[in-house]
């Protein structure tokens, strides 16, 4: 018996392969801060060219504040990454006002520091700045409060003046298809091989697959919500309650220092798919996390703009493509949504 099932194992191997090649589309994402790249098992038909097509073309400028950039004026300045450049698109074209993106090096481990030191040199005051933004994704935003830092000794740590600075990593690029044939990655043929068998494919891989109770992305996988498994890192646990109170901390201090020099300050986290969606999740395997709750009792007197109700009220009336079905990042239309919030929040006394 066990010699028939041995000799039965290459055909299953074969058929198993031919599956997977011939009725599915293998798509590998470079998710943001993490250069491992994640193997998506989804069909054929993908809308995310259409969905991007939305996003005004023109680039997002970047500046620096320990430049010469003349006497241009800007009303608001965003610290951020990978949502930074649809959000600040967003708000100028909502707004009409002058807004700016400023690249830091999140990954020295004192955002805050970069950030407060910015702030001491009359520069934002010199070039009418306003309004000051903080992005930061859910997972990140731990990351970037709870551990203050020392200050940088220099301005090398902003991106120079042509916008190129091998001390600042660039924002995220939007990911192009990839295919197993140039990927060259051969653990993810065992991931996607795995996906075939568990939504939760064995722990094999950084992408999370779970099935939705209704239609939530308009492709032909639309019931399906995919996601990136380091999101649980920035999650509300009880290893990570004193980084929160760290970090509940620094942004108070920050918030401070702002209204001390006449600027606002706001805090923006783009909420984490995998945390939006759970109430629609068929038979979730990961908890829950109340981060974002948490912040909205506790930090909105620090300036931080809940997005995740105002989300999860439009899912809940029928919203198809808040987020990209393929990737962790919202698409224009939901950047739109955080910039008209952001400006309600702004210009409520």
């Amino acid at each position: 018996m066990s010699v028939i099932f041995l000799s039965l194992l290459p055909i299953l191997a074969v058929f198993h392969l031919v599956m997977w090649f011939g009725f599915t589309c293998t798509l590998f994402r470079p998710e943001t801060g993490d250069l491992k790249r994640l193997g998506y098992l989804v069909g054929l038909e993908d809308c995310k060219a259409k969905l991007q097509a939305e996003e005004p073309p023109n680039p997002v400028e970047k500046i620096n504040p320990g430049g010469t950039t003349g006497p241009e004026q800007f009303h608001a300045v965003i610290f951020g990454d990978s949502f930074a450049a649809s959000l600040t698109k967003a708000y100028r074209a909502q707004s009409g006002q002058t807004a700016r993106v400023i690249g830091l090096n999140w990954e020295e481990g004192n955002g805050v520091a970069q950030i407060e030191s910015s702030l001491t040199d009359g520069w934002y005051h010199a070039h009418g700045v306003k309004t000051i933004v903080v992005e930061r994704t859910e997972y990140a935003w731990l990351d970037t409060f709870a551990e203050e830092g020392e200050p940088p000794a220099a301005r090398a740590l902003f991106l120079n003046e042509d916008g190129a600075s091998s001390a600042t990593p660039t924002f995220y690029p939007k990911a192009q298809r990839w295919t197993f044939a140039n990927n060259g990655n051969y653990k993810v043929l065992f991931c996607n091989i795995a996906y075939l068998f568990s939504p939760t494919a064995f722990k094999l891989s950084n992408t999370g697959v779970v099935p939705l109770k209704k239609k939530f992305f308009n492709c032909s996988y639309g019931s399906k919500l995919l996601f990136y498994r380091g999101d649980a890192e920035g999650a509300l646990t009880d290893r990570n309650q004193p980084r929160l109170e760290q970090a509940l901390t620094h942004l108070k201090e920050l918030s401070g220092l702002c209204h001390q020099q006449g600027m606002k300050f706001y805090l923006i986290i783009p909420p984490v798919k995998s945390y939006l969606y759970y109430d629609w999740v068929d038979h979730p395997f990961y908890p829950d996390s109340k981060l974002l709750e948490t912040l909205q009792a506790r930090a909105t007197g620090f300036g931080y703009v809940d997005l995740k109700q105002l989300f999860h009220q439009k899912l809940a009336d029928g919203y198809q493509d808040l987020y990209y079905p393929d990737d962790s990042h919202w698409n224009y239309p939901t950047a739109q949504m955080a910039a008209n919030e952001l400006l309600r929040v702004e210009n409520t006394p």
